[in-house]
């Protein structure tokens, strides 16, 4: 985030919060518990969108209205841009990685939708498992 945001005493724990209630979209067991999750989350956290110029950089839209505390705006950034996602590249496209005990999130943007796992390393680390388990 470029702008500056007062600091308030509860900050942490409400993005906290905020990365939790994502999670739970990251982990719904389906498509349309997913898109209830995130529904949700978006009528808690949208406003109207509107174009804006921030010192005549360039027009872009802001999902969020002025004055918000840190946590509501990353809030509608995260769950604005999940929805963006899920929408143009399709609900599989978010997941967690496959390398146990890895559990990190995978934001699959790869051109065929079939990415795995979160990392090179995990991916690696997955493949001498199965080529082990083989042996």
């Amino acid at each position: 985030m470029t702008i500056p945001f007062p600091s308030l005493p509860d900050d942490h724990a409400k993005v906290r919060l905020v990365i939790d209630d994502w999670l739970e979209v990251v982990d719904a067991p389906s498509d349309r518990e997913r898109a209830q999750l995130l529904n949700l989350q978006l009528a808690s956290a949208a406003t109207h969108p509107r174009l804006v110029d921030h010192d005549n950089e360039g027009w872009h839209l802001h999902y969020r209205d002025d004055g918000q505390s840190m946590p509501q705006v990353l809030r509608s950034v995260i769950c604005t841009g999940t929805a963006l996602h899920l929408t143009t590249r399709g609900m599989h496209r978010l997941h967690r990685c496959e390398a146990s005990p890895c559990a990190n999130v995978v934001v699959d943007v790869t051109r065929n939708g079939r990415q795995r796992y979160c990392c090179v390393r995990c991916a690696n680390r997955a493949a001498v498992r199965r080529h082990r388990a083989r042996a």
